[in-house]
């Protein structure tokens, strides 16, 4: 696209999408529309494959208050314009901030960018869409430094964002969904509703309660097309006395059953209370080097040179961070309980840090960052196995239960699809209370359209393989929503279906975020 020429969904007219822009520049000003096409590149998505032309921004609008948003959604409705909203538009491997309808007018959240309130006795926080991890972290450091907060891998997107895409961080409070409470929300007619406690013009408890009296609505809006989060709560994690990270390494691809079959005790009774992640041997070497360090070959890579990397300092065929939080003396025991229950892996090896939770050292291990609620940017790395700074990635996400059956059937599916398409299988598995998301993590060059095709043709191909044995994906990248949403198909498709139900209600004219999750508006469901 050359400068000034936008593409705008088909459906609406050249005349309407160009009263609109004006609208919009009198509402956000200057400085809130982005029209020109270098402005606009940051929100497609970033992992695009090379000569796609998909899911192109239309223009960029950037409000800066909820009186904004609602401007926005006025001239959305008069127009019928779409809109489709991000917070930072950093969920990369799954479309970034791009459309789903191509030419849509995208709504960045970047400029709400408040930390509004932080109760040092509570322990919560109450934040705009705009806020980074990275924004909250330095917040504490200065405000509240007795209080952690959760991140995810990468510190740079809205955590507002990576908690409506049901994303997960890596300390006891890393459930982001779970330590969500309370909303606000513009809903589409430009109306403002605040969920739960929220609903009380002067409540105590709208940060620390999650729900009211009747129904909970918080859910509605994650991963939804019904409303636009302006203001939202979200729990703290008082700083433990002590922080011990914890390292398991597997000899074997086979150890990945024996440790999860040992592992799901130690998450159900919480003597494990974080979100471990393990990892196979080149999802681990991807976060310190590039594949041709290991190997220049066609093809996915031998399996000579994935136990050449197993075989180097603090790795294995499947690597296991982790970490214990609280007492000493408490953590102390859960060690040992550790101990006795993994350390006893035929081969595997354990080891542990241990640090004052209430006095972070500055930590070079980005896992140990995470870990600890330190944001870092560091394993960005991995997406650059192929192709350096122009590598990327796709996930496919799917969550199961915590048993070495499932855990190898996943494995061994994805591998086998991954490989055969010529690619890398980079595998990684985060544990919660009593159920995993293995993500496979399907990296290509984006410069290299025939990589790109392969990894694209072999992620559609997961999803229907996958639903077939019971597996569903949690999340999904804007190519593959529709075929997604099929797969929850009990009774009819009925989950989609009461989705267009309450869409049609709550949004008639369909301007909002049209096609997320598989759900469309009316007049866009053929």
């Amino acid at each position: 696209m050359q400068d000034q020429v936008i593409d705008r969904p088909s459906a609406i007219s050249d005349t309407q999408y160009a009263k609109a822009v004006v609208q919009l520049r009198a509402a956000l000003g200057a400085e809130g529309v982005i029209e020109d096409a270098p402005s606009r590149a940051p929100f497609r998505d970033p992992f695009a494959p090379a000569g796609q032309d998909w899911y192109e921004p239309g223009v960029v609008l950037m409000p800066s208050s909820v009186a904004e948003v609602q401007a926005v959604l006025r001239i959305a409705n008069e127009h019928k314009t779409p809109i489709w909203t991000s917070g930072q538009g950093r969920n990369n491997g799954y479309g970034g901030a791009s459309p789903r309808v191509s030419g849509s007018f995208v709504m960045s959240m970047k400029r709400m960018n408040r930390i509004l309130e932080v109760d040092p006795v509570s322990a919560t926080a109450l934040i705009e869409p705009g806020v980074r991890f990275f924004d909250l972290y330095d917040h504490l450091r200065t405000h509240a430094p007795h209080l952690w907060m959760s991140v995810p891998d990468l510190g740079w997107g809205s955590i507002v964002g990576n908690t409506l895409d049901h994303g997960m961080g890596y300390t006891p409070f890393g459930d982001h969904v779970a330590s969500q409470c309370g909303m606000e929300v513009v809903l589409a007619n430009g109306d403002v509703l605040r969920t739960g406690m929220g609903g009380m013009s002067n409540s105590r408890a709208w940060q620390v309660y999650k729900r009211g009296c009747g129904p909970s609505f918080d859910g509605l809006f994650m991963q939804s097309n019904y409303g636009v989060v302006t203001k939202m709560g979200t729990w703290l994690m008082p700083a433990p006395e002590c922080y011990m990270p914890g390292w398991l390494q597997l000899r074997n691809d086979s150890d990945l059953e024996i440790l999860l079959e040992r592992l799901r005790p130690l998450m159900m009774d919480g003597t494990i209370a974080n979100q471990p992640m393990i990892i196979n041997a080149v999802c681990a070497m991807s976060a310190f080097t590039q594949r041709d360090a290991w190997f220049t070959g066609e093809g996915p890579m031998p399996q000579a040179i994935i136990d050449e990397i197993a075989n180097q300092p603090m790795l294995g065929a499947w690597v296991m961070r982790f970490a214990l939080y609280g007492d000493e003396q408490v953590v102390a025991r859960q060690r040992q309980i550790v101990e006795d229950a993994l350390g006893t892996i035929p081969g595997a090896t354990l080891n542990f840090a241990k640090y004052d939770g209430r006095n972070l050292p500055e930590f070079e291990n980005p896992h140990e960052r995470v870990q600890a609620g330190v944001p870092s940017i560091a394993l960005d790395q991995m997406s650059r196995w192929y192709g350096g700074e122009s590598g990327g990635h796709i996930g496919f996400s799917c969550p199961m239960p915590i048993t070495g059956r499932d855990g190898a059937t996943i494995r061994d599916l994805v591998r086998g699809e991954v490989n055969a398409a010529g690619l890398d299988y980079s595998g990684v598995i985060i544990v919660s209370k009593r159920s995993m998301i293995h993500v496979g993590l399907v990296v290509f060059d984006t410069a290299d359209a025939m990589q790109g095709q392969a990894a694209y043709a072999v992620s559609r191909n997961l999803v229907k393989t996958a639903a077939q044995l019971g597996y569903g994906e949690y999340r999904s990248h804007l190519d593959f929503m529709d075929l997604v949403a099929d797969q929850y198909d009990f009774n009819n498709h009925a989950q989609r279906r009461f989705g267009e139900l309450i869409k049609d209600a709550v949004d008639p004219n369909g301007i909002l975020s049209p096609g997320k999750q598989g759900i469309w508006p009316a007049a866009m469901r053929s």
